[in-house]
């Protein structure tokens, strides 16, 4: 580890957490390469009997959890002097960096690839990435014993190249554990978790974490993602959007292009996800299918927009001329390659890209989904 990061050198560092520094590294011998490159997060100073208690629990905890939108743990060291936790290198920055675009956010995405600034996240992309964290959220919440993440935020969800989203940083997470033979739901804690903004009133008032609460740092996460603001004070800051929720548009980020229907639903559901009383706050579960309708709706309205304003998903700079076998074109001809690379899943549906079944021109012309018959498939192109 110390060899693939130059001695953890301050070039190859991409970021900054609780747990310690996360550098970037192209290779490591006892793992199989990966395209995107490793993260290695490294505490700042040893870790001590306690804290490496806490890393045990973190990588058992996350070695028992498998979700496609949830960040695997690839490796780790656990020498007390120094321990490491290896994941894969989200080339796509965090949702927060995405969101912010301050200088040190703009600086961090150089140091994973971006030669120049990238354009804001649209609507769409926001709430793909959304859903994502979402998902894996409730994934982690329906496990036995369930686990609480207890540290959700914009700076904990992160993008690949492609755009998905994934639920990071679980190193804060701890099993609820059953007691007496009953399974409980909620932790109670005398340590304080999560960042100003997105903690519960809850876990400061009553020291309990729970689904809830966890449920409350998504929703402060989804009105930080339609603002592009940051999340302290941001509840109160837009508490007459969110009592009206029919004019929220009013707080949406402009640069994003949110629609009314989008801004109003997106209020809705932090509405209810963050609701003062803890009786009449709504549950993961409920949320995620409208928050997943929203996203399907705004691929729909993806699909009517012109052909000038779908420009490749990686590159933006060419427009999208690589059908995939699913009916989704969404790179051009010079990305997709590097793009299936890593994946041969669709990032918008999850289903097979490959085989191509059509390039070039008439792709770009065409709307950015078009159904693919059995037979369309069978006389395709293949890569």
């Amino acid at each position: 580890l110390i060899a693939a990061t130059d001695g953890f050198a301050e070039a190859r560092k991409v970021g900054e957490g609780g747990f310690g520094r996360v550098y970037r590294a192209d290779a490591l011998p006892s793992l199989p390469r990966v395209a995107c490159g490793f993260a290695v997060k490294t505490a700042l100073v040893g870790v001590g009997a306690q804290g490496l208690a806490e890393l045990q629990s973190e990588v058992r905890t996350l070695s028992a959890a498998c979700h496609p939108s949830l960040l695997p743990l690839l490796g780790v060291c656990l020498a007390p002097s120094r321990a490491c936790l290896v994941y894969p290198l989200c080339r796509g920055g965090s949702l927060e960096d995405r969101l912010y675009r301050s200088p040190a956010a703009l600086q961090r995405l150089r140091m994973l690839g971006f030669e120049t600034a990238p354009p804001p996240l649209s609507s769409a992309a926001r709430l793909r990435v959304l859903r994502d964290a979402a998902r894996a959220l409730h994934y982690l919440h329906t496990l036995s014993p369930m686990i609480l993440h207890r540290d959700v935020s914009a700076g904990n969800i992160l993008l690949d190249e492609r755009g998905n989203g994934y639920l990071a940083d679980v190193g804060l997470a701890r099993a609820a554990e059953a007691t007496a033979g009953a399974q409980v739901s909620h932790l109670s804690t005398q340590r304080i978790f999560g960042k100003p903004g997105y903690m519960d009133p809850i876990i400061l008032n009553d020291g309990q974490a729970s689904q809830l609460t966890d449920g409350f740092a998504l929703g402060i996460t989804l009105l930080v993602a339609l603002t592009g603001r940051g999340a302290l004070g941001l509840l109160s800051a837009c508490d007459d959007a969110l009592e009206e929720p029919d004019t929220a548009e009013s707080i949406a980020a402009a640069d994003a292009g949110w629609s009314a229907a989008q801004a109003e639903e997106l209020a809705r559901l932090v509405v209810g996800l963050a609701f003062v009383r803890k009786k009449k706050r709504m549950p993961l579960a409920e949320a995620l299918p409208r928050l997943e309708a929203l996203v399907e709706a705004a691929g729909a309205v993806e699909e009517t927009a012109g052909a000038e304003e779908r420009q490749c998903d990686l590159c933006y700079d060419a427009p999208r001329s690589v059908r995939f076998a699913c009916g989704h074109a969404l790179y051009c001809e010079a990305c997709a390659p590097r793009v299936l690379e890593r994946d041969t899943n669709c990032p918008a549906c999850r289903r097979p890209a490959l085989p191509i079944v059509d390039t070039g021109a008439g792709v770009a012309a065409q709307t950015t989904f078009v159904y693919q018959s059995p037979r369309a498939r069978h006389n395709c192109v293949y890569w």
